[in-house]
């Protein structure tokens, strides 16, 4: 009987470890790994876009990053083996540590490096965020030698973006602990919330935890029948 139930207790907790690791999330496509909440104003923020895989099994050779309205002050990530080039577009009139500015940088684009397909990489862009609190797209272009792959798509009424084949990247404006104002020193790193990767590592402990007691039972009830025997 007590065979019996410690089997029974050992298919359980598999089962239990299979359902916490399908219930993660997979990075898919175009992701911010850091989580997509992002201060206004202030001194800023510094994001990453994950590029996770290739196109149809080629390397990665150039992404670019378009900025939405309201990001300023925008300084991308030096890669080794990446040329990095900006491209500035007109804007709103904003003040920055006392300089009023009418354009800002609107396009980052990484280029000359190659990304394997079977391995990804973090490309970072620092910026302070003056607009509204709110959701806003960030699209991104991913090429490899001919073939590219915009991540552009937006899910329409009653749609994720799991039901997308390349959506596009979106973060989340919250408003900022203090006054919001802009200015001061940008060496801070200020950071997006890693709230969303917190809880996959945990799902992922869990999921390790549950795994290896489901085998301690299922060896431990094994060894019984065989010393019985």
């Amino acid at each position: 009987m007590n065979q019996t139930i410690a089997r029974r207790a050992a298919s359980a907790l598999a089962v239990l470890a299979l359902l916490l690791v399908s219930a993660m999330p997979v990075a898919a496509h175009a992701t911010f790994p850091d989580g997509s909440d992002i201060p206004q104003g202030g001194d800023g923020a510094v994001i990453h876009i994950r590029i996770p895989h290739g196109c149809n099994g080629a390397p990665t050779d150039a992404v670019s990053v378009q900025l939405p309205d309201g990001v300023v002050n925008a300084k991308p990530e030096a890669l080794a083996g990446w040329k990095v080039a900006t491209e500035r577009v007109a804007s709103a009139p904003y003040t920055l540590w006392g300089t009023t500015y009418t354009d800002r940088v609107g396009v980052v684009t990484w280029s000359g490096g190659s990304l394997p397909a079977d391995q990804y990489l973090d490309f970072g862009i620092s910026a302070v965020f003056t607009m509204e609190p709110g959701e806003y797209t960030v699209p991104v272009t991913q090429k490899c030698g001919a073939d590219t792959v915009a991540w552009i798509e937006i899910p329409g009424a009653g749609q994720t973006e799991d039901d997308l084949e390349h959506p596009a990247p979106t973060i989340t404006v919250v408003a900022a602990a203090g006054d919001g104002s802009m200015g001061g020193d940008m060496s801070g790193s200020g950071g997006a919330s890693t709230s969303s990767s917190t809880s996959t590592d945990l799902l992922a402990y869990v999921a390790i935890v549950a795994a290896l007691v489901a085998l301690g039972v299922s060896v431990s009830s094994r060894r019984s029948n065989a010393a019985k025997r």
